[in-house]
């Protein structure tokens, strides 16, 4: 079994995309010199939400939803109430809020004997216990469970979260990719089948401070002009580099979906999320989202990525586009000097800016040339299920 590794590089205008505590742009130490970053946890979510649109109609594809319990309780009910009125069924709202409730929290908490409705502390504070926990569903396992209910107070088997979550697995390809655990059922959880990294500076940080101010447009205007608000923002710019690593032969285990007919359009669907996704944080006062000038695919025998932990220096004439390319280039020349076994096939999506640097590279401009972000995402959906056959044969 092998790995499917992707390297994305993209350069940002000024932007705040992903902040910290204090409104400063992320950041991170590497080589003793401060790099901007955009989070994991940021760059996942709008590669989920940009998957879920793009799955929208197609077949054998449910989606997922990342919501408080009691949320998703009243998310089951409510679809339980439409599943019975449309199959004429009868239907208590109150006594299927009371099991739902039952069963979505002995997800993440341990209850009381004799007491399906109330959570126990155990080691925690009962307030603790109490709390609301956010958890990950197919939209698939929402939908089943809203039919257990109805089936219940019809003469069925009584509703338990073992009739709607299968172990270990999910039908959802979002939520086999990046995993969740359920505390108090931890057979019910699903291993992450793709590793996201965090998008990080391949050169030194600098940071703009903007001063603004808004004006009262309703004021006197006789009275001067004043701002009625003062105040500051911090932004950045530059070239980030992120990777994610597909398993296959996690992915085997943890996608109940894997053998459906729209598999290899799921799966590329998600890689072209992952590539293009970034978050949002200041978006309207910047519009800083771009596109990548560079996708390295590689199948790899072991998971690897590159490093820029010597920060590299911009051109002559400005710009760190051109020194980012030629940096990965020598740090493939080194990879596959050191282990050319590991590297079964390279592809690589590059802009036309970049060309010359390739084409002159031993190494990159040796790698299938991929035309457009589809061909890239078709492209590791090949890879990828081919392996997924193997690891079911």
């Amino acid at each position: 079994m092998t790995f499917v590794t992707v390297h994305v590089f993209r350069a940002l205008p000024m932007h705040n995309l992903n902040r910290d505590q204090n409104g400063l742009p992320k950041s991170q130490f590497d080589g003793g010199i401060q790099r901007g970053r955009l989070s994991s946890q940021a760059l996942k979510r709008p590669a989920r939400i940009a998957f879920r649109e793009a799955v929208t109609g197609i077949a054998h594809a449910p989606a997922s939803v990342r919501t408080m319990d009691s949320n998703a309780v009243t998310r089951v009910v409510a679809l339980a109430g439409e599943y019975a009125q449309t199959h004429g069924k009868a239907f208590d709202e109150k006594v299927a809020k009371k099991r739902a409730t039952s069963v979505v929290t002995s997800l993440a908490k341990t209850l009381k004997a004799g007491k399906d409705e109330e959570p126990s502390s155990g080691d925690a504070s009962e307030a603790d216990a109490k709390k609301d926990n956010i958890l990950l569903f197919s939209d698939a396992e929402i939908e089943t469970l809203a039919q257990a209910l109805v089936d219940e107070q019809n003469g069925g088997v009584e509703a338990g979260h073992e009739h709607f979550v299968q172990d270990f697995v999910s039908p959802s390809l979002d939520v086999a990719a990046f995993g969740r655990m359920f505390a108090a059922q931890p057979s019910k959880s699903t291993q992450a089948a793709v590793a996201v990294s965090h998008a990080v500076m391949t050169h030194a940080m600098s940071l703009t401070l903007d001063y603004f101010t808004a004006v009262d447009e309703a004021g006197d205007a006789s009275k001067g002009a004043g701002a009625a608000h003062i105040d500051s923002a911090y932004y950045t710019s530059g070239v980030y580099y992120s990777t994610f690593t597909i398993d296959p032969a996690q992915l085997a285990r943890s996608w109940s979906g894997a053998h459906s007919a729209t598999a290899s359009e799921q799966v590329a669907a998600l890689v072209k999320a992952l590539v293009e996704a970034l978050p949002t944080g200041r978006l309207t006062n910047t519009n800083a989202h771009t596109k990548p000038f560079a996708v390295l695919v590689e199948e790899q025998r072991t998971r690897t990525v590159y490093e820029f932990e010597t920060p590299v220096e911009a051109a002559e004439n400005g710009g760190f586009t051109r020194p980012t390319v030629r940096s990965l280039a020598a740090q493939v020349a080194d990879a596959r000097s050191f282990d050319s076994a590991n590297y079964v096939s390279t592809a690589l999506l590059a802009a036309p800016s970049i060309a010359d640097l390739v084409e002159s590279d031993a190494h990159l401009g040796a790698a299938e040339s991929l035309g457009s972000v589809d061909d890239l995402s078709e492209y590791v959906a090949s890879l990828v299920m081919q392996q997924l056959a193997e690891a079911t044969a």
